[in-house]
């Protein structure tokens, strides 16, 4: 295995921090969903379209992602993303515009995706080895979880100083156009065109001759890339869902005040993610098959899912509910692209699959999100807003429970592939 030189440990940085920064500024309803509703004069419908358009832009663009990745180098994909942020951040900040804002979120989603998701994905795993995946991919959502983390305080320091609302969330809006801005340097003096594999297997396929070459009919045929597919889906949606909503909730219906409840949002979405990336890598790694770790997580999910609905008349018990549950969502979304050794996707596949993937299993997140805020805004109408969350809740116990079923076809698929000597699964006992 090649060593990890400063100059990787830049790359792994300005990754995170890329990803980090494309997954939390157009994201800002997970921890200011009620700032944003009053700064913006918005309700929860027009809230679930703007997430809706980036959701949509961004599943089209997975695909073009995997193509852009594979034909285009690291380097160039990565600064033209962080500039495309600064440039959009600042647009962002200066208008109220619904249309305006429809338009800005749909390009969050296609610079968040198609310049740089694939290409995210692709060096990650490469600057890991086949034996500390979890780990590596763990430790990168780790890293973006301090960086959201440190973000999130700064966004709510100018928030809680600004006069007004829209004050506030303009602000906070200059604040990650700035960041966006620092990471865009960085990225122009340290990054490479392309990150070497550290894989073994991928070492000896570059000993032997030339790299094969794949394409997207090679990744329909792998079914491994089908379970993998089954597995994000579902385990993204609860996580990602759950940190959508549950903030919200904890105003809503448990009526914490809206700062405090920032400030747990940011626990929830920052801080428990980035323990659960560490945590979470290092003991998936430990567990020899990743799919019967899955199978147990979900069923969990599913018991703490129903646990916040019935804890919802006990306060203190409820939120720590909603904290547990986002620990435990966030360690399975820090590692489920660590499957794809296990499931036998080859390493020169990567780009294109995790392109396809993305493509396929996040297809829900550009409808959960509209059907969950108007499920909100007409049981609030009838009085009843406790019921529009209790449908959220139950709709994520269901992709729970599917994802159940695909990870114990993911560990059956492992065991096929282990016993005819196609992979090599290291023993962790």
């Amino acid at each position: 295995m090649k060593k990890f030189t400063f100059r990787d440990f830049m790359v792994f940085i300005i990754l995170s921090a890329a990803v980090a920064i494309a997954y939390q500024l157009p994201y800002l309803r997970f921890t200011f969903y009620d700032q944003m509703m009053d700064a913006l004069a918005l309700n929860n419908t027009q809230i679930g379209l703007l997430a809706t358009a980036v959701n949509l832009v961004s599943t089209i663009s997975y695909p073009i992602g995997g193509i852009l990745a594979d034909k285009f180098s690291m380097r160039k994909l990565i600064i033209v993303t962080l500039g495309a942020f600064v440039i959009l951040t600042v647009w962002y900040a200066f208008t109220t515009d619904f249309v305006m804002l429809m338009i800005i979120h749909a390009l969050y989603g296609f610079f968040g995706i198609a310049t740089l998701w694939s290409t995210y994905l692709m060096s990650v795993r490469n600057l890991g080895n086949e034996e500390n995946q979890s780990t590596m991919f763990g430790s990168s959502e780790a890293t973006r979880s301090v960086i959201q983390t440190l973000c999130g305080v700064a966004f709510l320091a100018v928030v809680g100083a600004a006069m007004s609302a829209a004050e506030g969330f303009r602000n906070l809006l200059l604040v990650g156009a700035g960041v966006s801005a620092v990471f865009l340097v960085l990225a122009i003096i340290f990054l490479p065109d392309h990150v070497e594999p550290h894989s073994k297997q991928a070492a000896q396929s570059e000993n032997a001759g030339p790299e094969e070459k794949y394409t997207f009919v090679d990744v329909f045929k792998n079914p491994g890339v089908w379970l993998v597919t089954g597995v994000i889906m579902c385990c993204f949606i609860v996580q990602a869902t759950g940190n959508g909503y549950l903030t919200t909730y904890t105003v809503q219906i448990l009526q914490i005040d809206q700062s405090l409840a920032s400030t747990l949002g940011i626990l929830r979405s920052y801080v428990i993610a980035f323990l659960a990336g560490y945590l979470g890598g290092w003991l998936l790694d430990r567990f020899t098959y990743k799919g019967k770790v899955y199978l147990v997580g979900l069923a969990v999910a599913i018991a703490m899912l129903l646990g916040v609905i019935f804890t919802t008349p006990i306060i203190p018990l409820c939120v720590a509910m909603t904290l547990l549950l986002a620990f435990l969502a966030n360690i399975m979304k820090a590692t489920y692209w660590s499957t794809m050794d296990q499931a036998g996707i080859p390493n020169g596949m990567t780009a294109l699959a995790t392109g396809l993937i993305s493509f396929i299993a996040f297809i829900p997140d550009f409808i959960v999100p509209t059907i969950s805020g108007i499920w909100i805004d007409e049981a609030t109408l009838a009085g009843t807003p406790e019921i529009g969350f209790y449908k959220i809740f139950i709709m994520l116990a269901v992709f729970a429970a599917v994802g159940i079923v695909f990870s114990f076809l993911l560990y059956r698929r492992t065991k096929k592939l282990e016993a005819a000597g196609e992979i090599v699964v290291r023993s962790r006992k």
